[in-house]
């Protein structure tokens, strides 16, 4: 897992462990850390504004509805109740769910939002001020349903939800002093019954919004879980594909890339040339040197061999012990030649120091080379790499620290 780079690692680890410290605490606080707190506004910004657009659209049908009321109980101001409610609340209370499409910062969400319900107070406490209507004064019990819509229906933040509940009780007590002709139970009892709804409604929006923190935590933890458990899974698979030694690819990746170009070249008609590479005298450096410098040896001889690669459909791989490969697509004999010539001269300014008895100084390596066109050859992948392991042993069989091309006269 060391392809991943650790700030990268450390920061999401810092950051699920911050997740599970808020879910291990004990708080009465509406909000996360400052990282977490971003992520869940992030998150969960754009269906709170949704939702909250359909419950408003709801609520002021429901305020315009009371103008059957309004005709019935208090007729003679129903001409002003319709200028208030449809002319001046409706289109300023539309205006603003129409900005919340915006998906603005909830704090401007929830001011908006506290500034409507207000509005909605006031209106109503002004329509019963100018109400001459005997029964009128029973209306002011039903503001209460401001202070419900407002916290439980919007459900806007727990701030936001008291500010509108003492905006609303204060408006609504203002108001109802204010007319000379009610008694004190008429000015005082919708006040009282206004704000036991508020707190009822305050202890429903703090219970519900800290359900709904919680609950996005444990989605959260699950959801950076799942990642953590992909991102494994991604790092397991590369490495099943990744000769551990040397960092390019296996067997196991250079026989699923060779099917598979095998097989789209049956399609497109493309010539495939196969580098099968073997360091010549191998074990006597091991011998010589030791398994730690050997391993050092071919690391080494396969940056060398890789960095021969000229397109990224190339593979470059260890077939095991000193042996690998390189495939090239789309490339006839010729550039594989080229090619095998240009790994030769990789390896030779290496320089690596060999002792050999055979008076060459440094690791060289032979490379048996095989072209092939398979929608006209008829042959098989299998067929390729035969003829490129006859050709690796007739490289070495005349002297080694050549390349022999398949098919080639000898």
């Amino acid at each position: 897992m060391n392809d991943i780079p650790d700030p990268a690692r450390t920061a999401a680890a810092a950051f699920h462990d911050l997740v599970g410290r808020h879910l291990a605490r004990s708080t009465t606080r509406l909000r996360f850390d400052g990282p977490v707190e971003a992520v869940f506004q992030s998150d969960t910004a754009s269906e709170r504004n949704r939702q909250t657009i359909v419950a408003g659209l709801f609520a002021l049908v429901f305020f315009n509805g009371f103008l059957i009321i309004d005709a019935i109980t208090r007729p003679e101001i129903l001409a002003m109740s319709i200028v208030v409610r449809l002319g001046i609340v409706t289109p300023v209370c539309l205006a603003a769910l129409a900005w919340l499409r915006r998906t603005p910062p909830q704090w401007i969400r929830d001011g908006v939002l506290t500034c409507c319900a207000v509005l909605i107070a006031l209106a109503s406490n002004y329509l019963l001020y100018i109400a001459t209507s005997p029964e009128a004064h029973y209306s002011a019990f039903s503001f209460g349903l401001i202070v419900i819509g407002a916290n439980i229906v919007l459900h806007i933040g727990f701030n936001a939800a008291v500010a509108t509940s003492i905006g609303c009780c204060v408006v609504t007590a203002l108001f109802l002093n204010a007319s000379p002709d009610l008694n004190w139970s008429e000015r005082n009892l919708p006040v009282y019954y206004m704000a036991a709804m508020a707190v009822i409604t305050l202890v429903a929006n703090y219970r519900l919004e800290k359900n709904q923190r919680h609950a996005y935590l444990l989605m959260l933890r699950e959801r950076l879980n799942g990642e953590e458990i992909r991102r494994v899974n991604e790092q397991l698979n590369a490495y099943s594909y990744t000769d551990a030694l040397t960092g390019i690819a296996n067997r196991r990746r250079f026989e699923q890339v060779l099917q598979s170009a095998w097989a789209q070249a049956c399609a497109t008609d493309e010539t495939l040339s196969l580098l099968v590479i073997d360091v010549d005298h191998f074990k006597r450096y091991n011998d010589s040197f030791g398994h730690p410098a050997g391993d050092a040896c071919l690391r080494q001889v396969a940056r060398a061999i890789e960095s021969q690669s000229h397109s990224e459909s190339d593979l470059s791989a260890r077939l095991g012990g000193e042996e690998f490969a390189m495939l090239l697509r789309q490339a006839d004999m010729a550039q594989a030649e080229t090619t095998a010539a240009d790994i030769h001269q990789a390896i030779g300014q290496l320089a690596i120091a060999h002792g050999r008895s055979d008076g060459n100084g440094h690791v060289t390596v032979s490379i048996g080379l095989a072209s092939a066109a398979p929608a006209r050859d008829g042959s098989t992948a299998g067929t390729l790499i035969e003829a490129a392991d006859r050709a690796l042993y007739e490289a070495k069989r005349r002297g080694r620290n050549r390349t022999f091309i398949a098919d080639r006269a000898a």
